[in-house]
């Protein structure tokens, strides 16, 4: 199995969570949990540069470097940058996106099984040319999917007992808040039901997933009182999946949801809206958590934060949540191997 491994935007901190992360996967001591190939896609004088300012501990050889004596071949950007830690420009949006480019290629081409992309700048990218709001949206855009899932999950219940697994689709995604409402429509819901319920089958292995649904107002809209979307969009959309045979349940007030615990009776979780569904998984995940692009051909996950630009170059950047989205990546792919 090949893992490919984006740079993200150059000046934040995709590198040094990637190298990181690399270090605490394949540390000689560390209990091997998987075993894959893992290239990175990035510019080399660059990626140098970035490993020099931070005194990472990696030998250079011809086609990439070697940690702890595990080689890892670098895919080589054309485009050149310089750093500047903390700075969104146009040319580290444009290498940003160049690696983006190239892992497209390689999933397409068959030479790698998932990506796992670092951290990147949304106005960086818009400086350098790019159009889409997201990087599900671009993969989606480059592998002809029109409606791509974004799930944001943390598996973290499998290395600690004390917290449980979470698995949040969004109903909608990068839109702006005053839109959410008129963007929830039936239609759309029930696809993000059966879309999440596909893959918590497929990608994460689960025979009989059970879903619950969010309300997009105060207490689920309160009969009506506070709202009516529920009952006339979100609750209709739940019945037509409960028909089709999904296990789904809603609409429930999206705090007590999380206040109560009663996320942790089920598999998967439909926000209606961005924050709603990422400030209670972020919390939960502890560090931790993954974006996953599910509905896709080809495996997508990156870890779920932000270029970080407020500590770039000063090596305290947790990588966790790479950790967590490089075993995922893989994890999905074997999945999906023994469930085709």
């Amino acid at each position: 199995m090949t893992i490919l491994l984006t740079c993200g935007d150059p000046n934040g901190i995709g590198l040094e969570v990637c190298i990181k992360a690399l270090m605490r996967l394949f540390e000689p001591s560390a209990p091997k949990r998987f075993d894959a190939e893992v290239r990175l896609i990035a510019a080399p004088d660059t990626f140098w540069e970035y490993v020099r300012n931070l005194q990472l501990p990696l030998e250079r050889t011809a086609s990439g470097f070697v940690l702890y004596g595990r080689e890892y071949r670098i895919i080589p950007c054309a485009s050149k940058h310089h750093l500047e830690f903390g700075v969104e420009n146009r040319s580290g949006g444009s290498l940003a996106l160049e690696a983006l480019e190239i892992a497209a290629r390689e999933l397409r081409e068959g030479r790698a099984d998932a990506v796992c992309t670092m951290p990147v700048s949304k106005h960086a990218l818009y400086l350098a040319g790019a159009t889409f709001p997201g990087q599900t949206e671009f993969f989606a855009e480059r592998f002809g999917v029109e409606k791509p899932l974004m799930i944001l999950a943390t598996e973290a219940a499998e290395l600690d007992p004390k917290r449980s697994a979470v698995r949040v689709g969004l109903a909608t995604v990068h839109i702006p808040l005053q839109n959410v409402a008129q963007a929830i429509t039936q239609e759309r819901v029930l696809e993000r039901i059966t879309a999440m319920n596909h893959s918590l089958k497929q990608d994460f292995g689960l025979l009989k997933p059970k879903i619950a649904v969010l309300g997009v107002n105060p207490h689920a809209g309160e009969q009506g009182a506070l709202g009516k979307e529920e009952e006339e969009i979100i609750e209709p959309a739940i019945k037509s999946a409960q028909n089709q045979g999904i296990a789904v349940f809603g609409a429930f007030p999206a705090d007590g949801f999380f206040a109560h615990g009663e996320f942790r009776n089920f598999d998967g979780i439909i926000a209606m809206y961005h924050d709603q569904g990422l400030i209670p998984l972020k919390l939960l995940a502890g560090g931790g958590g993954v974006n996953f692009s599910a509905g896709l051909p080809i495996v997508r996950t990156s870890p779920d934060h932000g270029t970080a630009f407020g500590i770039a170059g000063k090596g305290v950047a947790n990588p966790g949540s790479t950790v967590e989205a490089i075993e995922m990546a893989y994890s999905i792919v074997y999945n999906r191997r023994s469930n085709p």
